[in-house]
């Protein structure tokens, strides 16, 4: 997808339109019909592997599964979240129209970005910043129009009250110039009393995972992040896309509660633990002509 949002600016340098101006859904591609998004529920995903136990007990003993993609590479199911005005079919069609609507890893975490020109670091204290920031800006999925400056934003994410607490909010950056697209990654806001390097690098969260129990607290990260982000590399007569992604703790991988349920090893072929996370549509930057 982030390939695909610097050949869309890539190619509209040379024609004049973006064709991959896309928002972002999540959802499966399940052959079962079963698409279960808990890691501790997870039900296989095609009907000839979907005895996982067993499945699971070949890869350990020869490295391979039943025909078809294995299903140790394969994991639970993402979900779609929209920013609808009601909860009613005409308004959450058209939050997907309108593109104001974000993709999760399988957790029900909520994520929201807007994006303007006069926003400052005091708004997300405020008690209606929601308001104000559409009244002042654009929200995820639309166009940023041009201003003066550099373009400010506003994150915010809030945890699945069944999930792993939250790590950070990252802000993904694609730019293009001259027929060349870059990408770059700023962390913005994150949990506990970690501190950013020089070059914005930021230590890990940590882990409590229980790998042979599958288990895990909620003793590190957030339950909601909240920043303001100025883009202090903007060039105003470069393209650029922007979209924000959060992520959890580690927490179990499926397999992970597999092994722990039927007493087998941990596969050492696949991660024990995954970060679960949620990415925004994106709000897209043309310069003026």
């Amino acid at each position: 997808m982030r390939q695909a949002f610097g050949t869309g600016q890539e190619l509209q340098e040379k024609l004049g339109a973006n064709p991959f101006k896309y928002g972002v859904e999540g959802g499966s591609d399940y052959h079962s019909g079963i698409s279960s998004s808990e890691e501790n529920n997870y039900p296989g995903s095609h009907g000839t592997q979907d005895n996982l136990a067993l499945n699971y007990k070949m890869i350990l003993a020869a490295g391979a599964s039943v025909g078809g993609e294995p299903p140790i590479r394969i994991g639970a199911a993402g979900i779609t979240g929209a920013w609808a005005e009601s909860n009613t079919r005409d308004a959450i069609f058209d939050a997907l129209k309108r593109k104001e609507c974000f993709a999760t890893s399988g957790p029900r975490i909520k994520i929201r970005l807007f994006a303007g020109w006069n926003y400052n670091a005091d708004l997300v204290k405020q008690t209606d910043w929601v308001k104000q920031a559409y009244a002042g800006g654009v929200p995820m999925g639309a166009d940023l129009p041009a201003g003066n400056g550099k373009p400010k934003f506003l994150v915010q994410a809030i945890k699945d009250p069944n999930s792993g607490n939250l790590d950070r909010i990252q802000i993904i950056k694609v730019t293009t110039k001259n027929g060349k697209s870059t990408e770059k990654i700023y962390n913005v806001v994150w949990s506990g009393d970690r501190k950013a390097g020089a070059k914005g690098n930021l230590p890990a969260v940590g882990n409590t995972v229980d790998i042979k129990a599958a288990t895990y607290t909620n003793s590190i990260g957030a339950a909601e992040l909240i920043g303001y982000w100025e883009d202090p590399d903007f060039d105003p007569q470069s393209l650029a896309t922007y979209y924000a992604r959060v992520i959890e703790i580690p927490t179990p991988r499926w397999s992970t509660y597999l092994a722990a349920k039927n007493n087998l090893p941990v596969s050492k072929t696949i991660d024990a633990t995954i970060q679960e996370r949620a990415w925004t549509s994106p709000v897209w930057y043309t310069p003026s002509k």
